[in-house]
């Protein structure tokens, strides 16, 4: 998986169906009765709205004649036939490849240089603040220098750390009947509980349910709620080395030897199967050899059963596992 890094990205993008017109600075032409002048622009400023679109527009076009498609699922990643998925984020752009297509990586990347100036920046350590770690069993992923940005952003940053994201003993729905106000400035307990959505989508799926009990509570906080927010940051906190680790492709083998004298058939089990036949007073070994190769997913689901004690709602929750590590 490579970095690549597109020089100045909104500069790149032709203006054909807006009509942008500028006035040209002071100072040029010179003098002090030139008249004002103003231009129309042929290519894209940093300052206009309408710039990051049409990078977008510019470099969409470009990655579909190259052989991309947008993913229904999420219109940043662009797949491939050949197994070269490619994940754009403005002027950043993450290319995965395997070993069997490392040439027409090289040949994208080439292109990509063409037309446009591309820092090829190595394998990729961040990406969306996420920090990428790779190793000889698979790949991990972290946010360590994002727990501790919002951890200074919220003044936790001396705080102690808890060994849970959730107090079990605090029951959030009945909060309200305690009589307690709601903040006259709300933005602060929103601003903490979309911080820590972040990483929770990211990687940090323990804190999941925790985030999202609190998400329940952004028009209407309290100071419960806050006190339970704040007890995410300062489990992060205790936990900010924590890492989604992905197992890579498991290649698994099995061995199995039978022995026997006499006449008869010899059978050995593994993950594969050996036969010898022997006939006649002697020894016969079978021997068997199995590979597997693949990816597991595994995927668990929980609900309750009204267990809102407000209304009575039922809950639900599920999380998939890919190469050991969560997805979703």
């Amino acid at each position: 998986m490579d970095h690549l890094n597109v020089i100045t990205a909104l500069l790149n993008s032709e203006i054909d169906d807006d009509n942008i017109n500028m006035t040209l600075p002071e100072g040029w032409p010179e003098g002090s009765d030139a008249p004002r002048i103003v231009v129309r622009l042929r290519k894209a400023l940093y300052g206009p709205e309408q710039a990051p679109r049409l990078w977008h527009d510019d470099i969409n076009a470009f990655l579909l004649s190259l052989g991309f498609t947008q993913s229904l699922a999420d219109p940043s990643l662009y797949l491939r036939s050949d197994g070269i998925p490619n994940l754009l984020y403005v002027d950043d752009i993450s290319i995965s490849y395997a070993e069997a297509t490392v040439k027409a990586a090289i040949e994208v990347k080439a292109k990509l240089s063409e037309k446009y100036m591309i820092i090829i920046l190595g394998p990729v350590r961040q990406f969306f603040g996420i920090e990428i770690h790779r190793d000889g069993t698979g790949v991990s992923l972290g946010q360590k220098a994002y727990i501790t940005t919002i951890l200074r952003r919220f003044g936790m940053e001396q705080t102690h750390g808890v060994s849970t994201p959730m107090d079990s003993n605090i029951k959030l729905d009945l909060a309200e009947d305690r009589g307690e106000k709601k903040f006259d400035d709300i933005t602060d307990y929103q601003a903490v509980v979309g911080s820590l959505m972040y990483a929770a989508l990211a990687t940090r799926p323990d804190i999941s349910y925790a985030v999202a009990a609190l998400s329940g509570y952004n028009s209407w906080p309290i100071t419960i709620y806050m006190t339970a927010a704040e007890s995410i940051l300062q489990y992060l906190k205790s936990t900010a080395d924590f890492r989604l680790h992905f197992k890579g492709h498991g290649i698994g083998i099995g061995i199995g030897i039978g022995i026997g004298i006499g006449f008869g058939i010899i059978i050995g089990i593994g993950i594969g199967i050996g036969i010898s036949i022997i006939i006649g007073i002697g020894i016969g070994i079978g021997f068997g050899i199995g590979f597997h190769i693949g990816i597991s997913l595994v995927g668990c689901s929980y609900s309750n059963w009204a267990n809102d004690s407000a209304d009575r709602k039922s809950q639900g929750g599920h999380v998939f596992l890919a190469s050991n590590g969560a997805i979703s």
